[in-house]
């Protein structure tokens, strides 16, 4: 059954966050064989080839990214720390086995490892956005050097005309495969509001006698796996909403990360992971990279100047 637009942003507006970066004191790997109810993507296979993970070094946050010229990489908005080269980007599918490399093998890291120099928000980003208003949630990062060998940008889709409900689309990126919310009952007691502070519990509402509140938990990050959903419906201009309720699933990590349609034998790249219901179940919005084709091509020039 298809869901109203209504319906659909009332889920949202709920619970939405941004699928937030992981933030942690290192990236731990998970058993687990998904990005949640996915695949893990092979080293050096084609998928692998265009995407890449970016750990910011001061805000110990972990995303997701495509690689879309020798030097360009890109990502959601809200991944984007204010120092460019606090963003580390990494041309390998097990984060957790490269930050090893770092104290063993300083030189295969730095192989594999490239360094930001420059980063771009779009415009939208960041401004009081309310109903269904896009809030632009894509960036850029330019790096220093060129892409290690193997690797190249991924092609762009043409235009968005497949792009309608119904379309099944690929996703990939190095978040957590397992998230798992339980109910929480409000309280005044003290862990109760570290939860609140820290994120790992959160509310339906401000006014604590209505609320129902919830315990978030997370694991899992630092390996790229891949999965496919399916289009719910066009949200508005930019971005597009796709339906998670089946048990596959973009989450938190895989902020940035890609979205692809298969044209012929090709899987293309159209969207960059935005935000979503949390617990990751229900409906998550990618930003449409296709729809903002234009503003890419100008700040990749805006780069090179």
């Amino acid at each position: 059954m298809k869901i109203s637009f209504p319906v659909l942003f009332a889920a949202l507006a709920t619970f939405a966050v941004a699928c937030a970066p992981v933030s942690k004191d290192t990236v731990q790997n998970g058993n687990g064989t998904g990005i949640i109810g996915g695949t893990n993507v092979v080293e050096g296979s084609d998928l692998h080839k265009s995407i890449v993970g970016i750990y910011d070094i001061k805000r110990n946050a972990l995303c997701t990214g495509s690689l879309i010229r020798d030097n360009v990489v890109m990502t959601a908005a809200h991944c984007i720390g204010k120092v460019a080269t606090d963003h580390l980007i990494f041309f390998a599918a097990d984060m957790e086995a490269t930050f090893k490399l770092s104290e063993t093998n300083k030189e295969a890291f730095l192989k594999i490892v490239r360094r930001g120099a420059k980063t771009v928000q779009n415009a939208e980003w960041g401004k009081k956005h309310t109903g269904k208003q896009a809030w632009g949630d894509i960036a850029l990062i330019q790096f220093g050097g060129k892409a290690p060998e193997g690797f190249k940008p991924a092609t762009m889709l043409a235009n968005s005309s497949a792009l309608v409900a119904g379309a099944s689309v690929v996703l990939a990126g190095y978040g957590v495969d397992n998230d798992v919310l339980t109910d929480v009952k409000p309280s005044n007691d003290p862990e109760f509001k570290k939860g609140m502070d820290s994120g790992k519990i959160f509310c339906d509402d401000t006014d604590m006698s209505k609320a129902k509140c919830y315990a978030e938990d997370v694991k899992g990050e630092g390996t790229l796996r891949t999965t496919d959903v399916v289009i719910e419906d066009n949200f508005n201009a930019t971005e597009i909403a796709l339906n998670q309720k089946n048990g596959k699933a973009a989450c938190e990590g895989d902020s940035g990360g890609p979205a692809y349609i298969k044209v012929g034998n090709e899987y293309q790249l159209w969207g960059v992971t935005s935000r979503g219901t949390r617990g990751c179940n229900g409906y998550v919005l990618y930003t449409n990279a296709v729809a903002l084709n234009q503003w890419v091509t100008d700040e990749v020039a805006n780069f090179a100047k």
